[in-house]
C-alpha cells in the first residue's frame, strides 16, 4: 500500500509548472510598439463620444436659447 507521503509528492509535483510562467529569455528583444493604429482608434472612438456628450452636456445651453430665457 503506498504511504500518503508519496502520494502527496507526487501531487505536488504534478500540480507544479516546470517552467516559470510568461518569463521570455534576457536575449529576446521586446516586440516593437504599433503606433500608426492609436491615432485611428481615438478618431473612430471620438466620432461616436464627442457628439454624444455635447447632446449629454449641451442641452441646458440648447434649452436656454430655446425658451430664451421665460422659466
Amino acid at each position: 500500500m503506498p504511504s500518503p507521503t508519496s502520494s502527496f509528492r507526487s501531487a505536488s509535483q504534478y500540480l507544479t509548472e516546470a517552467h516559470p510562467f510568461a518569463r521570455k529569455p534576457v536575449t529576446m528583444k521586446s516586440a516593437p510598439v504599433v503606433w500608426n493604429i492609436y491615432p485611428k482608434r481615438l478618431a473612430r472612438t471620438g466620432k461616436a463620444f464627442f457628439p454624444f456628450f455635447a447632446i449629454v452636456l449641451g442641452w441646458p445651453v440648447a434649452a436656454e436659447w430655446w425658451f430664451n430665457g421665460k422659466m
